[in-house]
């Protein structure tokens, strides 16, 4: 290749790896040579072409790469299918101490990645404002403020509890508890909302002394002391992390989960398969969630910032034998 494009082996290593400096003539010469001799792998000369390296950061924060979360593992595998499907790449990444923005800057700086996406965002989100600042393709997996791109994608939380609670009316449910995880995130005040509105339009309602959220340990000590002041016959929880937890507490205390007492998850991912019996939950499809948000990225990766809305997608039950 060197003799072909009629320069040195260290300069096609430079080329090659963005190293040292070169002229534009070179770098030409060194592509066309590439071409030529169809170098694998073939994508090299259309990546110095274009400037892109047909990959996309997924940032994890500490905390998620310290619990083994079904559902993130879940959503990992499609969003990185979603990516090969678009021969693309996903690079995983976190960041140390309590600020993702040198991480990110660092990784803006190297050019390491094409785009950005990111989940559990939180409405404010300072890695959405830094990208927006930084004028870099983003995605993310939950909604953003309204004075930021709305390059997000999500479900509609409070239609995917409505879904559930007409179940478990139409199954015979009238006395109702709810056990949610620790933590002020929209979608979980989201899920207990839709919880409290479907019972209302059926003449239910729920006792705040009924609703509880908190970590593990602290759930299946509530859930024990909920035993001893009255049963209830559903529990619905936030999340199939959650109901995981609950069943475990419901079956320690001797009762028979789909039988003496019904509860339900919210994520419908592989977590509730293996519990026994398996979940009845509200399923977000992470599938759709991952193809559309490297879609998304990439959009704006070809043709700068696009200025479309959010998306909302939909959930649908799935009906399993807790509840």
């Amino acid at each position: 290749m060197a003799r072909l494009a009629g320069v040195s082996r260290q300069t096609v290593s430079n080329v090659l790896n963005g190293r040292a400096a070169f002229s534009r003539e070179t770098e030409s010469r060194v592509v066309a040579a590439m071409e030529a001799l169809a170098y694998k792998p073939s994508r090299a000369a259309q990546t110095m072409r274009s400037r892109r390296t047909r990959q996309l950061g997924y940032h994890m924060s500490g905390a998620q790469l310290e619990v083994v979360s079904g559902f993130t593992l879940g959503f990992v595998q499609a969003l990185v299918k979603a990516a090969a499907r678009e021969e693309h790449q996903i690079v995983v990444f976190t960041h140390h101490g309590d600020d993702p923005a040198p991480a990110f800057r660092d990784l803006i700086a190297r050019r390491g990645v094409d785009a950005f996406v990111l989940d559990e965002s939180s409405v404010d989100d300072s890695r959405v404002r830094l990208l927006a600042e930084e004028g870099i393709p983003f995605a993310c997996f939950g909604r953003t403020a309204p004075g930021l791109p709305q390059q997000w994608v999500d479900v509609d939380n409070v239609a995917g509890m409505l879904q559930l609670v007409d179940h478990l009316v139409a199954a015979g449910h009238r006395d109702y508890a709810y056990v949610g995880a620790g933590g002020d995130e929209y979608w979980k005040g989201e899920r207990l909302d839709g919880l409290r509105l479907g019972l209302a339009r059926h003449g239910l309602g729920i006792g705040a002394d009924r609703v509880f959220r908190g970590s593990d340990d602290e759930i299946r000590g509530w859930v024990r002391a909920l035993f001893r002041r009255q049963r209830p016959t559903a529990i619905v929880t936030s999340s199939d992390a959650v109901a995981v937890v609950v069943v475990n507490s419901c079956q320690a205390a001797g009762l028979r989960v789909g039988q003496d007492i019904a509860v339900t998850g919210f994520d419908g991912g592989a977590v509730g398969l293996l519990t026994e019996p398996v979940l009845t939950s509200v399923r977000i499809p992470v599938e759709r969630i991952a193809r559309e948000l490297v879609a998304r990225c990439l959009a704006e990766i070809a043709s700068g910032p696009t200025g479309r809305p959010g998306l909302i997608v939909p959930t649908e039950l799935t009906v399993g034998g807790s509840a």
